[in-house]
């Protein structure tokens, strides 16, 4: 092959790897704006070494060139001719272009047999650099087609004309020129047999940067190498369009490793960037689509394979905060409002999703039953009702299973008599009373239930919405009461500075025995209220629940331990199988005001009810 054919092949491959590019413009996506807010694919300018392959080639032996001898003629076929005969001759096959053909009818034919016959004839000379200058067109010719017989014959020829000075060094081009002419024959079969890039530098690869190594000017070295290239080009571009990007970078990279600055190659490269960029898009578009659906385990898949794409984890911050949202709290976010229905369409208590976090439960300085101070970890999803359970939300369960109370069983409960100020036992009292025994209002919170009763409404919510409601644990109730803070009370250390739940203040009055007061209440404090207020009175904590602190006492879940050694650390119920003392948490509205600090606990007998004890409820998300 030519030059000229090789650059016509050379442009014509470019030309090629253009309409392919263009055939998929890069203007289909944004792949560089700030506007944008996809995911970025970072490229670096340098080209790493591909993965376990090493482009060290060993240098080829050449191929040895054994003497070659002069042109010989038969001259006995030409003793008649004259001198002048020979001249004229010669020059007549040089006007015909007969410089060496058709054997002993041709110019150096005659012009060998002139210089035998009269070596010192005038027109010798112009006859040897006429024919001199077609050899070494033949020579040029040979040299850039890689042709080694038209070679080895020019030199040959040029050898019976004398000419000594070149034939060392042409005899050593021509052993380039066999060696280069092996190495592509070797190279072009390895392609045949798809042995492009082994690792063991058997491959077409390497047996082109071999010819480069020989001759980087050598058309057929030039040629195998594009071969090399356009094999891993094509390779490389194939792979990127069945999303093997990771194969299709290495590819390019042996590409741009055998023949560097290609444009090609740059065509390919930026291809490859494009096809990228749109499965990052897609990736993308898919992850948001898939946490907007709540579809957990597609998500995490969209996100690991945009890490594989080489997304940087900085890019990825939001999407992990999202699927980290995902898997704590399903498709809901922190202080969201969580409103389950009956069947028949009646609305059941509302849930307030709580934030994860951390705090330090209990207290060095209380109680041995505060201790120890610990820290717990709660890392999981849950929702609270905002407000203490109600009367009317008592109801909707006992008219749906006819469930019947502890009080009920037992006929009676605890009230407060308000002419004693003491709390009393009193038959007839069941869920349905107020603190004085009275009927209550459907918005008070439900009072006279025990921890059983409180059990039994969980478990019917659970199975009217298939869903995990059940009490708080004891950690839980901490933590929320405290909503971040580490004070004495939720609110600081001393007597709250405005109304913001039912306390026991020292300015409350009853409305039934105005001669009654708090005297260890808290000071210059007034709610209004003398007994339970109707649930949600007062303003919402940070976590943006009710009465938590006060109102009335609420059961939860954990069995009594005399002391936190050995408790849960990571916000679980501590339970023990067949326990009979529960926990009491939080303060009621006749509390003693140390009774509503955020580690006040008190514990009862499960079937334990009372004027100043209800309960609240939670729910898990996952």
């Amino acid at each position: 092959m030519s030059a000229k054919e090789f650059s016509v092949l050379f442009i014509g491959f470019l030309l090629v790897a253009f309409l392919y590019v263009m055939k998929h413009p890069s203007a289909e996506i944004e792949i560089n704006t700030s506007e944008n807010d996809s995911l970025i694919l970072e490229t670096s300018n340098t080209t790493p070494a591909t993965k376990s392959f090493s482009p060290e080639t060993q240098f080829p032996i050449y191929d040895k060139i054994l003497d070659i001898p002069a042109w010989n003629f038969d001259l006995q076929a030409l003793e008649a001719l004259t001198s002048d005969e020979l001249v004229k001759a010669a020059e007549l096959a040089l006007q015909e272009q007969r410089y060496f053909q058709p054997e002993n009818d041709n110019a150096l034919f005659y012009l060998i047999n002139l210089k035998s016959l009269d070596p010192e004839h005038g027109n010798i000379k112009s006859l040897t650099n006429s024919i001199k200058q077609r050899l070494q067109s033949s020579i040029e010719i040979a040299l850039e087609d890689s042709n080694e017989t038209l070679l080895k014959s020019s030199i040959s020829r040029l050898k019976s004309l004398g000419f000594k000075k070149d034939i060392k060094t042409l005899q050593k081009q021509l052993s380039v020129l066999k060696t280069i002419n092996k190495l592509y024959d070797k190279g072009s079969k390895q392609l045949q047999n798809n042995q492009i890039a082994n690792e063991n530098s058997e491959g077409a690869w390497h047996t082109a940067k071999q010819g480069l190594s020989v001759d980087s000017s050598n058309s057929k070295a030039q040629l195998l190498a594009s071969k090399v290239n356009g094999t891993l080009i094509n390779s490389a571009l194939r792979a990127a369009e069945e999303i093997d990007f990771e194969l299709a970078q290495e590819l390019i990279e042996k590409a741009a490793l055998l023949i560097p600055n290609s444009m090609a190659v740059e065509l390919a490269q930026s291809r490859i960037q494009v096809l990228k960029q749109q499965r990052i898009n897609w990736l993308q578009q898919q992850l948001e689509l898939a946490i907007s659906n709540d579809n957990l385990a597609r998500a995490k898949r969209m996100f690991a394979q945009l890490k594989d794409m080489g997304i940087s984890l900085v890019q990825l911050e939001e999407h992990q905060a999202n699927i980290n949202r995902l898997e704590i709290y399903g498709k809901f976010k922190p202080f969201d409002a969580i409103r389950d229905k009956t069947t028949k369409g009646q609305i059941l208590p509302k849930m307030i999703v709580m934030p994860t976090g951390r705090f330090i439960m209990g207290s060095q300085n209380g109680p041995k039953h505060e201790k120890p101070a610990h820290q717990v970890n709660i890392n999981y999803g849950f929702a609270v009702s905002q407000n203490e359970i109600s009367i009317a939300d008592f109801k909707l369960f006992i008219q749906s299973t006819s469930y019947v109370t502890d009080a009920e069983k037992n006929r009676a409960s605890r009230i407060y008599d308000i002419r004693t100020g003491r709390l009393k036992n009193k038959y007839r009292i069941n869920w349905q009373k107020n603190y004085l025994g009275k009927r209550g209002n459907d918005l008070d919170p439900v009072i006279h239930v025990s921890w059983n009763d409180a059990i039994a409404y969980t478990k019917w919510l659970s199975e009217i919405t298939s869903k995990k409601y059940r009490l708080l644990s004891e950690a839980e109730f901490e933590y929320v009461q405290r909503a971040g803070s580490s004070s004495f009370y939720p609110w600081g250390d001393g007597s709250p500075s405005e109304v913001i739940e039912n306390l026991t203040g020292k300015l409350d009055k009853s409305k039934e025995n105005h001669r009654i007061r708090w005297k260890k209440g808290f000071d210059k404090y007034n709610d209004k209220y003398w007994g339970p207020a109707p649930v949600g009175s007062f303003i919402s904590n940070p976590f943006k629940i009710n009465d938590i602190s006060g109102n009335v006492m609420e059961w939860v879940m954990d069995c009594w331990h005399d002391s936190y050694t050995r408790a849960p650390l990571d916000g679980r119920a501590w339970i023990n199988p067949g326990c009979q003392d529960h926990v009491i948490r939080g303060g009621g509205w006749s509390s003693s005001i140390n009774e509503f600090s955020s580690t006040h606990r008190l514990k009862s007998k499960g079937n334990f009810t009372d004027a100043r004890l209800g309960f609240r409820i939670a729910l898990d998300l996952k």
